[in-house]
C-alpha cells in the first residue's frame, strides 16, 4: 500500500501538490526522499516549505546538518514576510554556536516579525529592550510589546509583564497585577513565571481584581 501511495504521489509531483501533501509523503517515506518535493515547492516561493526544510537542515534529520543552507532558506522566507522564519533567523543570529552570531542582525530580524504582530518576536524584542541588548534600554516600550504578545495569550510575555510590574520597570510597581500575570504560567510550569513568582514572593499578594486583565489577554482585532 505504501509503495502504491508513493508511486501515486510521485506521479502527482509532475503536476502539482501542496505543502501538506509533501509532509504526508515525508511521514510515510522519510525525510531524505521528501527533500526534492520541498525544493520544488520552494521554487514556487512556498514559505512553509522554506521554513520546514531549514529546520531539517538545522536538526540534521536523516541528512547532514547544513546551517548555511538553513540560513539562506530563512532569509528567503523572511524576505517574503514569513514571520516564523524571521523569528527563527533571529534565533540563528543569537546562537554563538554558529559563525552567524550577530546581536544587531538578530534584533532587526525579531523587529521585522514583531512589526507584523508575531507574538514570540514581540516578546523577544521586549527582552532586548529590558536588558539593553543591541539597543538602549527602554522599559516602557518593552512593556508595550509584552502587552501586545500577552493579548495573543503568549505565556512568556505574561511572565515578563509579571516581572515588569513586580520590579516597577516601565510601570508603577503593582504586586497584585504581577500575581495575575504570573499565575497562569506558574500553574503551567513556565520557568520564567515560576522564577518571578518565587523571587518576588507573589503568593502573599492578592490578585489585582479591580483591573481589567482581559485587556491584555484577549486577541487583538
Amino acid at each position: 500500500m505504501k509503495i502504491i501511495f508513493s508511486f501515486l504521489f510521485l506521479l502527482s509531483y509532475v503536476y502539482s501538490y501542496t505543502f501538506e501533501q509533501a509532509k504526508e509523503f515525508e511521514e510515510n517515506n522519510g525525510t531524505l526522499k521528501s527533500i526534492s518535493l520541498y525544493k520544488k515547492l520552494i521554487e514556487e516561493n512556498n514559505t512553509n516549505a522554506m521554513l520546514h526544510l531549514a529546520k531539517i537542515y538545522i536538526q540534521g534529520k536523516e541528512i547532514q546538518k547544513n546551517i548555511n543552507e538553513a540560513k539562506n532558506l530563512l532569509e528567503k522566507a523572511s524576505e517574503l514576510n514569513h514571520n516564523e522564519s524571521s523569528y527563527l533567523l533571529g534565533k540563528l543570529y543569537l546562537s554563538k554556536k554558529t559563525h552567524f552570531y550577530n546581536l544587531a542582525k538578530a534584533y532587526n530580524s525579531f523587529v521585522k516579525a514583531a512589526n507584523n504582530g508575531y507574538a514570540p518576536a514581540q516578546n523577544m524584542v521586549g527582552q532586548f529592550l529590558v536588558n539593553g541588548i543591541a539597543v538602549d534600554k527602554d522599559y516602557k516600550l518593552a512593556v508595550k510589546l509584552f502587552e501586545k504578545a500577552s493579548k495573543q495569550d503568549f505565556i512568556d510575555a505574561q511572565c515578563n509583564l509579571a516581572f515588569m510590574y513586580a520590579s516597577g520597570k516601565g510601570v508603577f510597581p503593582n504586586f497584585g497585577r504581577a500575581h495575575q500575570f504570573a499565575k497562569k504560567g506558574k500553574i503551567q510550569g513556565n520557568k520564567r513565571c515560576i522564577k518571578v513568582w518565587n523571587d518576588f514572593n507573589l503568593e502573599k499578594y492578592p490578585e489585582d481584581k479591580g483591573w481589567k486583565f482581559k485587556f491584555y489577554t484577549k486577541p487583538e482585532n
